[in-house]
């Protein structure tokens, strides 16, 4: 990541080193930062809750593409953190195509860890680019991702 932004709390901080470790395609260190019970949503597709299917989700995105994330700002307010976002999306069937995705991003974050997570993006830029379906055919529309917690 280049010319990253500032971050004025260890919120932001932890969010921008999370993001940059897209990059790696660890997803062993990607779930690190995410509290137990943790969802994770990229509008419009089904929000994903527990570690287990944001590992199954990690996984199935890392074996279609990589990830490298340009973050354009960020700011917070307690312990919602907002990013701008440019993630270059590369083919692995063809490294020599990239998908430059512009996303707004909102991490809710409680004792250092990520505990909801939704991107706001145009899947469709991304089908396009890639060549692929990301959305399963069957999926429904959805609505704002909520912790286990909050969904009780």
């Amino acid at each position: 990541m280049s010319d990253m932004p500032i971050a004025y709390s260890d919120d932001e901080t932890m969010v921008l080193e999370f993001l940059d470790h897209w990059e790696s395609c660890n997803i062993d260190v990607l779930l690190g930062y995410f509290a137990e019970g943790a969802s994770y949503i990229d509008m419009p597709l089904p929000p994903r809750h527990g570690k287990d299917q944001i590992r199954i989700y990690l996984d199935t995105v890392f074996s279609a593409f990589s990830v490298r994330i340009e973050t354009l700002n960020i700011a917070s307010r307690d312990s919602v953190i907002f990013t701008e976002r440019v993630d270059y999306l590369q083919s692995n069937a063809d490294p020599s195509v990239v998908v430059p995705l512009p996303v707004t991003g909102v991490m809710e974050v409680r004792d250092g860890k990520i505990v909801a997570w939704r991107d706001y993006l145009d899947l469709r830029t991304a089908e396009e680019g890639l060549g692929i379906a990301i959305r399963p055919a069957d999926a429904a529309m959805t609505g704002i991702a909520r912790t286990q917690e909050q969904a009780a």
